[in-house]
């Protein structure tokens, strides 16, 4: 994956020269969704990776007392070449959220009125219960590292990360009452499963060499 691949390959030129478990280490450290998730398998298959096509180099490896041996890198030049890159295109590049709810939306016509609403408020409260736990976060941490302290410590960058994290569950959490109001009242129709007869004249339909929606063709072109 290219995050672990841009995290480990970050860190090591931040850290280095350093070894893996400091680079588990310090990803534990921000306390970040997403981040705390990847496992020392990942971030020791990430620094193979990253070795073997000539992004860092290995400095040592070396055993205290009866630990096992590790081993240290440090980043190389077209290592440095290599970050520059993915920060840049990944920073300036707007990509689409990759939430499986979005796809499985286009469906939810299937489920009924009753389970939407249901669906949708629970979808609404395990929200709410994320952003509580981030905010509760950033109130027991601060952004400067103090002696002693290091504990209570979140760097600036990642404090902006996760308090916009909690705008965007935010609306994503009201997006999710109101729809579910919307349903209930009425407002908003899922509609029907279509029929067998409904189908055949939609797929009659996509058949023929005119087929399009301007509406939706305008709407695809806004995430090119």
């Amino acid at each position: 994956m290219w995050s672990t691949r841009l995290l480990v390959l970050g860190l090591v030129r931040w850290l280095g020269p350093v070894h893996g478990y400091l680079v588990r280490r310090e990803l534990d450290s921000w306390r970040m969704p997403g981040v705390g998730e990847i496992g020392a398998g990942s971030i020791y298959h990430a620094l193979k990776k990253l070795t073997t096509d000539g992004l860092i180099e290995v400095v040592a490896t070396e055993s205290v007392d009866d630990r096992p041996a590790r081993t240290t890198y440090r980043i190389t030049v077209t290592g440095e070449s290599e970050f520059q890159r993915l920060v840049r295109e990944k920073l300036w590049n707007v990509a689409q959220a990759d939430d499986p709810f979005h796809t499985a939306w286009s469906f939810a016509n299937v489920l009924g009125k009753n389970e939407n609403t249901a669906m949708l408020r629970r979808r609404a409260e395990i929200l709410y219960s994320r952003i509580e736990a981030v905010t509760v976060l950033l109130a027991s941490t601060t952004g400067e590292c103090a002696p002693g302290r290091e504990e209570e410590f979140l760097p600036p960058h990642v404090r902006a990360m996760l308090k916009r994290q909690t705008d965007l569950m935010v609306v994503d959490a009201e997006w999710c009452e109101t729809t579910a109001a919307r349903i209930e009242s009425g407002e908003l129709d899922l509609g029907a499963v279509p029929s067998p007869v409904e189908n055949e004249n939609r797929r009659e339909a996509i058949r023929t060499d005119d087929f399009q929606n301007p509406a939706v063709e305008q709407w695809q072109s806004t995430f090119k």
